[in-house]
């Protein structure tokens, strides 16, 4: 062996440094080089201090979401109930009015006085008459329901008996012709609604049964939207709505409410929604649109600050929550931002401490020091 080595001394030594590399690499891959678990160890991580919250709630504002669809606005016509000449008129185009107003006054002349006590009740007098019992009986299936106040049925029935006695005046009594020759009439609204198709003024000649408004939502479409039940406790004549199309938000609000009767029982019920606008005709005859309605109410939900949220590169919404001293990072999905508060839709235990500070500086996994910070 000593004479091998003294004529191969290079080759030898190679050898022997090539094994000798061997066994430290198979020794520190193995953990069994003590200088290893040494290095290893020698600097521990020193834990970062940071704060953090408890989930929180926001109080969001109760929508009901119902797909509905665009129909032709629905219009009350006003005519004349006798020829004479419109001398007083008390509205404008586009005015909105209530019901009862009154609208204009009529001054009657003979020929068209005397056609009329012939003839019988006019056609506006039966309409009336007939929308209000229309409005009167819906009202009393709202109230039954406890959709509506005592205070709207009483005033209903009250028109209600209004258009009765002006009905039965024109059907039975028969004044002296000189007395309805040389008077006048006044025409009140008999629905809520906004002046449209304005064709007289004061000072012009009008014939019987001559149209001179109409009585609507003022426009050509309006929305009409399937309510339950349990939908009317929150939903009410005037409540805000709002349609989403084509990127645009067009607001309006409930208008009307009747019930939709099959087998003579009521089987839902349809909400008219009357339009603040339609802008370029955006909405047309047929369209099936979705409508939120904003009943006014609110909910807590969960939520946390927004500023705690953040991204990665897919888009995804993370946050992170400290958990036994370390940092765990949590995908979350989230809803409105009211404030600075952001809604969580996916769930989140309740004791949750969220992460609100350093968070450029940490990751998964890190040891950290929590000092507790109050939610707002």
């Amino acid at each position: 062996m000593k004479k091998l080595i003294q004529q191969y001394p290079l080759a030898v030594l190679l050898t022997a440094l090539s094994f000798a590399v061997a066994l430290l690499l198979a020794a520190s891959h193995n953990n069994l080089f003590p200088f290893s678990l040494w290095n290893e160890h020698r600097v521990p991580q020193e834990p970062i201090h940071l704060t953090a919250v408890p989930l929180g709630s926001i109080n969001k504002p109760v929508q009901i979401i119902r797909t509905g669809s665009v129909e032709h606005a629905t219009s009350t016509p006003i005519t004349a109930d006798f020829s004479g000449l419109l001398s007083e008129l008390y509205v404008a185009e586009g005015q909105a009015v209530k019901a009862g107003q009154p609208l204009l006054k009529i001054q009657a002349s003979s020929a068209s006085v005397v056609e009329q006590i012939t003839e019988g009740p006019s056609e506006q007098t039966q309409s009336n008459y007939d929308n209000a019992l229309k409005e009167y009986n819906r009202l009393q299936k709202l109230f039954e329901l406890g959709a509506i106040p005592r205070r709207q049925v009483e005033t209903a029935a009250a028109r209600l008996q209004e258009a009765k006695e002006n009905l039965s005046g024109t059907q039975n009594a028969m004044p002296p012709s000189s007395a309805i020759i040389n008077g006048s009439a006044t025409i009140n609204a008999p629905i809520d609604g906004i002046v449209t198709g304005l064709s007289s003024s004061s000072g012009k000649a009008v014939q019987a049964g001559q149209q001179l408004l109409s009585l609507g939502s003022g426009q050509e479409v309006e929305v009409v939207i399937p309510l339950n039940q349990n939908d009317l406790y929150l939903v009410h004549l005037g409540t805000p709505a709002a349609i989403e199309v084509s990127d645009q938000r067009v607001g309006g609000q409930i208008s009307s409410i009747y019930p939709r009767i099959e087998a003579e029982e009521v089987s839902a019920y349809l909400a008219h929604m009357k339009l603040a606008a339609n802008p370029n005709g955006l909405l047309t005859f047929g369209m099936s649109v979705a409508i939120h309605i904003d009943t006014g109410k609110t909910a807590p939900v969960p939520a946390v600050p927004k500023a705690s949220i953040f991204q990665d590169d897919q888009g995804r919404n993370l946050i992170y929550l400290a958990v036994n001293e370390k940092v765990l990072l949590q995908e979350i999905s989230i809803g409105e931002t009211i404030g600075d508060f952001t809604e969580i839709t996916s769930d989140l235990p309740q004791q949750s401490m969220i992460i609100t500070s350093n968070m450029d500086d940490i990751k998964n996994g890190d040891p950290i020091t929590v000092v507790p910070q109050d939610a707002n």
